[in-house]
């Protein structure tokens, strides 16, 4: 299954140079995945969480960031 991302945040910070990306995906049926990556001048990580659904998984946790 390949999933669609959607961007929910994207900051930068001109000071120390570290630019956040968190992006949600939503799974059919049993809820959305929420991707966050942080990219530094020496390192990216990335942390990513399920988020189960209650009712079903419908739309985005949040509204997407329009491009």
């Amino acid at each position: 299954m390949r999933l669609e991302y959607e961007l929910i945040e994207d900051g930068f910070d001109d000071t120390t140079h570290i630019r956040t990306m968190t992006e949600q995906a939503v799974m059919p049926g049993k809820g959305w995945l929420i991707r966050t990556t942080l990219y530094t001048p020496h390192h990216i990580t990335a942390s990513v969480v399920f988020v189960p659904a209650t009712g079903g998984a419908g739309d985005g946790l949040f509204e997407p960031i329009s491009p």
